[in-house]
């Protein structure tokens, strides 16, 4: 199934392509052999009414997303770290994992040793604007 890019999109066919789940390729297979991960914290999503929390892999460059909905866990492969930090500063993270994450990275849902790995603690999660807004002085 070929990727599609959202931005190629006319504006009408955009808005049905909003809708879907997802346009990304889900990829029926195991993750590498490599057990060797360096997640970042996870960050909790109490306004997203579908995603509950993410973290980013350094390592493996995926994005670990935990859904509301019974606790699914998929991962989202060969994500650049800018994309990652696009998705802490995007208001809905469900539409984000929808266009552009879902567009065009492939995914798959998370395993075992993904699911336990634990976050590394000296990594500490990038700050989104709701973080900043808190900090300024009146």
């Amino acid at each position: 199934m070929p990727l599609i890019n959202p931005l190629s999109i006319d504006t009408k066919a955009r808005t049905t392509a909003t809708q879907k789940v997802h346009t990304g390729r889900f990829v029926n297979e195991e993750a590498d052999q490599e057990d060797v991960h360096d997640f970042g914290p996870w960050i909790q999503t109490p306004k997203s009414s579908r995603v509950n929390s993410f973290r980013y892999d350094f390592a493996a460059r995926l994005i670990h997303v935990k859904w509301r909905d019974g606790g699914r866990e998929y991962v989202y492969t060969e994500v650049p770290y800018e994309i990652y930090r696009a998705m802490i500063r995007i208001a809905s993270k469900g539409k984000f994992i929808n266009q552009p994450l879902g567009a065009g990275y492939d995914f798959r849902k998370a395993e075992p040793d993904e699911i336990n790995a634990p976050s590394n603690d000296e990594r500490t999660a990038p700050r989104s604007r709701e973080n900043y807004a808190g900090a300024r002085k009146p």
